[in-house]
């Protein structure tokens, strides 16, 4: 009980600094209004994770395939009359609030992942089962990808690893899944190429897979090379530029650059204790776009500086930490999937979040976890704490 006070409260803590920093980036345009829809996202969030903290595991496990179900039926509503800026359908308008079913998809996918492992014990090198749990994910990020929303399908896409990782995967085999990944930045030099299949084929003699497993493995690979022209093309001209700007910012330094390069120089003039709060020039000045969303690390390191940054990112890691704690206490496989696969959502996310107000990963458009402004993302991510948190009150239920 007494960890379960400790999380609760490094919770609190990334929320209760979310929302100053939310006031501190709108306050200049909104006054206290965002800031105080946050507050309200953060009390419903709460709420929801004290319904969810009650649900018994079973009841998760029986319901996690109608849940997934739902999910694929909204994305696909949504495609129809979603609503976006660049021509996006992401959200629901529902008056009041924007409802962006994405972020729900998240939670279903790793339900349904969870009970599909579960059901099926160690997976080995089953080809069967690595393509059902790849299959799971696919057909949401799928959905996710035609909205357009490149950074949503990706995270949907990556949360299939670690929980084949929990299911015992063998390394060498995990290296093999994500070398398509590999294969996509590969095929644009053809030294690259070479270099990359020679690794492939000592990977594959050191292995000792199954004959239908490696055959699937190249198949694949080669035909992403092949297909890399098209996946490109098939990206929106806004992600295209994105990906370029992320590459070499300082050639798009008045375009898709503009954003990165004005959060590194944020965060960079914070130094080391910030130069406090409601008090960031880069913030006043408002060349920082998005700030009080994806971009929220950038004011957090530009007014609060290393010292402030560190906190945050501590915080959330100390949550990670805790809930691959409460994975590995759970008697119940089913919840044991679950907590490890939500730990690893709030990981990858923050990673690519941060990453991108550094210059390190791509602009996606993704929230941090629990600090950045959004009704859909806060809601989820506190309903999926409730599901961690009544599954440690229960660790010894099967």
């Amino acid at each position: 009980m007494m960890q379960q006070k400790w999380l609760l409260a490094a919770l609190l803590a990334l929320a209760g600094l979310g929302v100053f920093a939310i006031y501190s980036s709108s306050s200049a345009d909104f006054g206290w209004s965002l800031a105080l829809r946050q507050v309200i996202w953060c009390v419903l969030g709460i709420a929801v994770a004290s319904v969810m903290m009650r649900v018994r595991i079973k009841t998760l496990s029986a319901f996690a395939p109608l849940l997934y179900a739902a999910a694929i039926l909204m994305l696909i509503v949504i495609l129809a009359i979603g609503r976006g800026p660049h021509g996006t359908r992401r959200w629901f308008d529902l008056g009041l609030f924007r409802f962006q079913p994405s972020e729900v998809a998240k939670i279903a996918v790793i339900l349904m992942l969870s009970r599909y492992l579960s059901d099926r014990g160690a997976i080995g090198d089953s080809l069967k089962s690595v393509l059902g749990v790849f299959a799971i994910a696919a057909i949401p990020a799928a959905l996710i990808l035609n909205e357009p929303d490149l950074g949503t399908a990706v995270v949907v896409g990556f949360l299939t690893f670690p929980l084949l990782y929990a299911a015992g995967l063998d390394s060498l085999l995990m290296l093999l899944l994500l070398s398509p990944l590999i294969a996509l930045i590969c095929a644009w030099e053809v030294v690259a190429w070479v270099v990359f299949v020679a690794l492939l084929v000592t990977i594959v003699v050191f292995g000792r897979f199954k004959t239908s497993l490696i055959a699937l493995v190249f198949g694949v690979n080669f035909l992403v090379y092949s297909l890399a022209p098209r996946l490109w093309n098939g990206l929106a001209p806004y992600q295209q530029a994105r990906v370029l700007a992320f590459l070499n910012p300082d050639n798009y330094r008045f375009g898709a650059g503009f954003q990165i390069i004005q959060s590194k120089i944020a965060i960079g003039s914070g130094g080391f204790a910030g130069k406090g709060l409601l008090q960031g020039t880069q913030k006043a000045l408002g060349l920082v776009p998005a700030q009080h969303t994806d971009f929220i690390f950038s004011l957090v390191g530009e007014e609060l500086g290393f010292v402030g940054g560190a906190g945050v990112l501590l915080l959330l890691l100390f949550v990670v930490y805790r809930i691959y704690r409460i994975a590995g206490t759970v008697r119940s496989r089913f919840a044991m999937y679950f907590c490890f696969g939500f730990a690893s959502l709030i990981l990858i996310q923050t990673f690519i979040n941060v990453g991108m107000t550094l210059g390190i990963t791509p602009v996606t458009g993704l929230p941090l976890p629990f600090v950045s402004y959004g009704g859909s993302q806060m809601i989820v991510f506190w309903g999926g704490m409730g599901i961690v948190l009544g599954s440690s009150a229960s660790r010894k239920e099967y």
